[in-house]
């Protein structure tokens, strides 16, 4: 019994580290100009940050100082338009943009545009060459509202172009592959996962085989997904998703920058009116946390280790009242669960002034596995069918995230 505990305690222990981490290592650089507020993709070249807006805007690069934030240039280029840029990459020789956004999945004239990086660097106007592609497996092409055909992230690896979906409906992805010369291609399917969130972007360090993507989750909470030996066959093979503890950023562009474990990310305007919220155009930074590549150890068990016993109800508790959350501010923002065990159904209460936004349980392995957006009160029941195991409860407010375990037995 003491052993089971023991793991437990310690996969606890190690969920909340990472989290913990990816907290700490977020720093907010500044807010984006004016000009950008659309910002959908974001490289590192030549010591500067390359981004652009996405749908109806020019198609025009701008290029950011990394301390100021002010854009030094504005490339066009001439011979493409902007239907709808959500992204952008590079290689050794070329800037790769990608007009793939396609939210309700009716698009035929899917494209990546390519620019010489020497034309880019010597003049203020330029041409591109296109790749024009189509996935394998999509029938579909009527409109049905948002779709699990949008892109929004992609990256460039040997001679190939992966495509990462962003799925509306599914909240999760498909990689597809095609290759990165001038032509028309039907992208192969190499991958999928499921239920992470909305993608926006990645980010791949030929050196060190490493991926990293950028998205958010319905409630606009930013997440990084990292896969630290990517696989081409299998792309999404040995995911690991970290929340970023930031609450309204929509995240989209995101790139390495001369460091292996540093990143920059940006997001777009947002706004909302009821409860009212308004989140600029920014730029962030981040390093990417060492606990990601640890493993938790897990105790030894001995040699004839006992069956966990089943947690005794507690006596006398027929008509359990709801435990009182102290009063003074010292327990701010401090959430509870109990049990009441006439019904078995589980209870959260949280002392705060603040406005809850979200609800996310997580699992012991941090998948998701129950979000709630709608209208969420300071109390209330976790109506969401639960195993027996131990799970996290994350309540999203206006400035930061509160979450606490528990467990259904």
């Amino acid at each position: 019994m003491k052993i089971f505990y023991q793991y437990i305690a310690t996969i606890i222990l190690f969920i909340y580290s990472a989290y913990s981490t990816a907290q700490e290592n977020v720093q907010t650089v500044g807010n984006l100009p004016d000009e950008i507020f659309e910002t959908s993709g974001l490289i590192y070249f030549n010591g500067n940050l390359i981004t652009h807006n996405d749908s109806g805007n020019a198609a025009v690069l701008y290029e950011l100082d990394t301390l100021s934030l002010t854009i030094e240039r504005r490339v066009t280029i001439s011979n493409v338009s902007n239907i709808d840029w959500e992204a952008i990459s590079q290689d050794e020789n070329y800037i790769y943009i990608g007009d793939f956004g396609n939210n309700v999945g009716i698009r035929t004239d899917l494209a990546v545009h390519r620019v010489l990086k020497d034309d880019y660097l010597n003049s203020d106007i330029v041409t591109a060459t296109t790749i024009n592609f189509s996935y394998e497996d999509q029938q579909n092409l009527e409109n049905n509202g948002n779709s699990d055909w949008d892109a929004e992230a992609f990256f460039v690896v040997d001679g190939s172009i992966i495509i990462l979906t962003k799925q509306w409906k599914s909240l999760g992805s498909v990689a597809y592959e095609f290759p990165k010369l001038p032509g028309t291609y039907v992208a192969s399917r190499v991958g999928a996962v499921e239920n992470v969130g909305l993608i926006t972007d990645a980010s791949y360090d030929l050196e060190t085989n490493r991926l990293v993507v950028i998205g958010y989750s319905s409630i606009l909470s930013p997440f990084v997904g990292i896969i630290e030996s990517l696989n081409l066959n299998s792309v999404f093979d040995g995911f690991i998703q970290q929340s970023l503890g930031l609450n309204f950023i929509q995240a989209e562009g995101l790139t390495q920058t001369s460091s292996s474990s540093s990143y920059f990310f940006s997001s777009e305007y947002y706004s909302r009116q009821t409860p009212t919220i308004e989140s600029p155009s920014r730029l962030f930074s981040f390093q990417i946390p060492d606990v990601v590549t640890e493993e938790p150890k897990i105790p030894e068990e001995p040699e004839n280790p006992e069956e966990p016993e089943t947690p005794e109800e507690p006596e006398n508790e027929e008509n359990p009242s709801e435990p009182e959350l102290p009063e003074n501010d010292d327990v701010e923002d401090k959430v509870i669960i109990y049990r009441d065990n006439t019904s078995n159904q589980y209870h959260y209460s949280i002392a705060t002034e603040k406005t809850v936004f979200g609800q996310i349980i997580y699992d012991l392995s941090g998948r998701q596995i129950w979000e709630n957006s709608g209208q969420i009160g300071k109390k209330g029941i976790i109506t969401h069918p639960l195993e027996s195991s131990i799970y996290y409860l994350a309540l999203y407010l206006e400035d930061g995230v509160v979450a606490t375990s528990f467990a259904v037995y």
